[in-house]
């Protein structure tokens, strides 16, 4: 009988073939580029990236859908789908990250299948929605009405340090990364926070 293995598996299962260049550089960079190359998609205008010894997040000014994913069987959001599926966007996002010499591209469904653990808050259309995912799964969703009126979301990711063994996020070769972007992108609002 033939075992059905889920993206997130696989992901898990088989790292290099997934993160070729994060491997190659030696270095955590480029997740939190990924999650900025989103954000970017989503016509955000603020982005604030905060590293910490153990994990990061990325904070910026649009909120994530919290409707019902209608091309899914089962009850599943529209920001759960953006990190738990692989999607047609998976392809853009790589096509954009040629474009704006944001070098290979990694996917949110990558990043969250290959973290101990990630969170996910979010503001949009008088929703806030908070979840928490362990090893690319839906640990906890809680969506209630807000009266938040600005659009938000900020996603924390903990990377697996079993899947990425010595591997961490390299201050200066991601702000050099970030300083392209917003030289690239007419000064766009990207900061980096370092917290030791």
């Amino acid at each position: 009988m033939i075992r059905h293995i889920e993206p997130s598996e696989h992901i898990r299962m088989r790292p290099q073939m997934y993160f070729k260049t994060l491997f190659e550089e030696k270095t955590l960079d480029s997740l939190p580029l990924e999650i900025i190359q989103y954000a970017i998609d989503q016509k955000c205008t603020i982005i604030t990236v905060n590293v910490y010894a153990d994990h990061f997040s990325i904070e910026f000014n649009t909120g994530m859908s919290l409707e019902i994913y209608e091309d899914y069987d089962g009850d599943i959001t529209q920001a759960e789908v953006t990190l738990l599926k692989i999607t047609k966007s998976v392809a853009l996002w790589k096509k954009k990250a040629q474009e704006s010499g944001l070098g290979e591209l990694i996917g949110l469904i990558r990043i969250n299948a290959t973290s101990e653990w990630c969170k996910l808050l979010t503001y949009s259309n008088g929703q806030k929605g908070e979840f928490l995912f362990k090893e690319g799964t839906t640990e906890t969703r809680t969506i209630c009405g807000s009266d938040e009126k600005e659009k938000y979301t900020k996603i924390i990711v903990k990377p697996d340090a079993t899947i990425f063994p010595n591997l961490t996020i390299n201050p200066k070769t991601l702000q050099k990364k970030i300083d392209d972007i917003h030289h690239k992108l007419n000064g766009l609002d990207i900061q980096l926070h370092i917290h030791t």
